[in-house]
């Protein structure tokens, strides 16, 4: 019992620092920002709650920051540089957490599936993977698979993945997938 503690302790610890680290900031995010350090009078810590709005987020005291694209890491090195800047903090210490109450991410799962609609997106949801999770294909699926993102259509072959799961791509929050079919 001792050993599994310890094992599950150390997955853990290793893992979560990299959890959401490829994860980027869109419109509608929120998170928890925590700011700290010198001068004296703003040693104590305190927390925001704020949501990325056309872009950026808006702090007090040093206005916008641009936020969508960016990771949590260098959002925080960002605003700590800003926060130099208008010489509020000498070193200021930004702490980024990503918040669970915001939208979630989704991606649109339609055509010849079984279930068609959002569903929920995840680091690591790929192609085949988004299909599946909206019921699997139809018995009326054709072998043309499209995801559009950003406005442009790329197409995909049903066959191809299969036979070679390495083709199978990683599908991105706001994509939507369409399965052809009959």
């Amino acid at each position: 019992m001792k050993t599994f503690l310890l094992s599950l302790l150390s997955l853990l610890a290793t893992g979560l620092p990299f959890l959401h680290a490829d994860v980027r900031f869109r419109n509608g995010d929120v998170f928890d920002m925590r700011v700290s350090g010198p001068p004296e009078e703003l040693t104590r810590e305190f927390t925001l709650t704020l949501t990325v709005d056309e872009g950026a987020v808006t702090l007090p005291l040093i206005g916008r920051v641009a936020a969508v694209g960016m990771s949590s890491s260098q959002l925080a090195s960002t605003i700590e540089r800003r926060l130099k800047e208008a010489k509020i903090f000498s070193n200021p210490n930004v702490n980024i957490t990503v918040g669970r109450e915001g939208p979630l991410r989704t991606v649109i799962v339609g055509g010849a599936v079984r279930a068609p609609g959002r569903q929920t997106w995840a680091q690591d949801l790929t192609l085949t993977g988004a299909i599946s999770a909206a019921g699997g294909a139809s018995e009326f699926r054709k072998d043309g698979i499209r995801i559009v993102r950003n406005g442009k259509a790329t197409m995909y072959s049903w066959k191809a993945i299969r036979k070679n799961p390495s083709l199978d791509p990683k599908v991105e929050p706001g994509d939507i997938v369409e399965q052809e079919g009959d």
